[in-house]
């Protein structure tokens, strides 16, 4: 949640970072900070290790990418106290056309973030972007979307050591990593993390865990079933699902996981082909926003024309349930169910993808909220101005190129 702090934030780069460093200062040890005992009653005492560091793409004016690592001796379920380090990726920046279009994958006009693939076999021997024209079945590949979100991870460097993060996690002795992230996080925390434990960038940490929430397929057949060999599912309890690790948390309401599996609809399952009627609507008719359906179409194919099987990441389930009410400070928002129109649907999306996890995760058990310092020149983003740019976004993608049938959609 703290890395995820900029993603309704406009401003420069240095203005972001300077906003998100007086945010975590509130709740972790950064530089001369020390959280007050309210916060370290419920998120113990951890410092920043690493970062704050962000991508700002050119033309930009959003975090399109943010990372940092922190560090606690943190006890475990098993009260046993370990010398831990957590990575923790910023999702998708809300108002970021870069994210959208070349890494989410969910826009542009082409969907080369989907359709063109990368080796992760040559990615882990040496990352980069560089597109697999042909495939070959049965060998893994991450889509070129993940990749570049990976390359832009791999090349930062904390602003204080100059040390990008495989430099720095080479360099120390621990019990513990975990990489985690949420959304476009999510994935990238995934990819990262088999990264890590495959390229044996972190020879001093004896356990590697990844913790990714409401993440897209990185990859396809391959990469998954290399993910489960490499770290395979550790469930901490028995229940609720998501106290496990490595694996992707996903909420059944979440149209986000849902991407890049073709699949046929399954609500137990995650693939595009559950969009469509995932709020209750039937797919082939109203209430169903047609926008929505032109969409479901377009992203299936380019899946299907990337030429492998889009898998995901053996996962979790946080079983969902709709809304009829959301709350966007100072006025409540009415949501019809199933959607009446496009803002319905996005409204009910927004909440599925976010505060739905938060709900089930965290429950009344929040971190206090403190008051972060102003910094010149940061617009924070309300809830209408997300939708309305949601909105142009997904109908701008919708529209490029209208499907004769929406068969596969459905």
């Amino acid at each position: 949640m703290l890395s995820n702090y900029l993603i309704k934030t406009r401003g420069r780069k240095d203005d972001l970072l300077r906003k998100l460093e007086n945010h975590i200062a509130n709740y972790v040890r950064y530089n001369k900070s020390v959280p007050g005992p309210e916060v370290t009653a419920k998120l113990g005492d951890w410092s920043v290790a690493w970062g704050p560091a962000l991508f700002q793409a050119e033309d930009s004016h959003v975090s399109d990418n943010g990372m940092m690592v922190l560090r606690s001796s943190a006890t475990f379920p098993d009260g046993s106290t370990k010398d831990t380090y957590v990575v923790a990726i910023a999702g998708t920046a809300a108002m970021s056309v870069f994210d959208w279009e070349h890494e989410d994958g969910i826009a542009g006009d082409r969907g080369a973030a989907i359709r063109d693939v990368v080796s992760w076999s040559d990615f882990v021997a040496t990352p980069s972007t560089t597109v697999t024209p042909h495939p070959a079945a049965g060998q893994p590949y991450i889509s070129h979307g993940t990749a570049t979100g990976l390359v832009i991870l791999l090349g930062m460097r904390d602003p204080a050591s100059n040390l990008t993060l495989t430099q720095y996690l080479a360099t120390i002795r621990a019990d513990v990593l975990v990489v985690t992230g949420h959304s476009l996080g999510g994935a990238l925390s995934a990819g990262l993390g088999l990264y890590l434990a495959q390229s044996r960038a972190v020879p001093g940490i004896a356990t590697t865990y990844v913790y990714p929430t409401a993440g897209a397929s990185p990859g396809n057949d391959g990469f998954a079933k290399r993910f489960s060999e490499t770290l395979p599912p550790v469930p901490v309890t028995a229940a609720p699902t998501w106290r496990s690790w490595n694996r992707d948390i996903w909420n059944s309401l979440d149209i986000v996981p849902q991407a890049w599996s073709t699949a046929q609809a399954d609500p137990t399952k995650r693939t595009l082909r559950n969009v469509n009627g995932i709020y209750g609507n039937r797919p082939d008719c109203h209430p169903t926003p047609l926008l929505v359906a032109y969409l479901s179409k377009r992203l299936t194919t380019w899946s299907t024309e990337s030429q492998v099987v889009y898998t995901p990441i053996e996962g979790a389930c946080i079983p969902g349930h709709t809304v009829t009410q959301v709350t966007d400070t100072p006025k409540t928002v009415t949501l019809t169910v199933p959607p009446a129109d496009l803002r319905d649907f996005l409204e009910q999306a927004l909440y599925q993808h976010s505060t739905a996890y938060a709900d089930a995760i965290f429950g009344d058990d929040r971190l206090p909220v403190i008051e972060t310092p102003f910094v010149d020149g940061i617009h924070d983003e309300n809830r209408a101005d997300l939708i309305a740019f949601f909105m142009e976004r997904l109908t701008a993608g919708a529209a490029a190129e209208e499907p004769e049938s929406l068969d596969a959609a459905e």
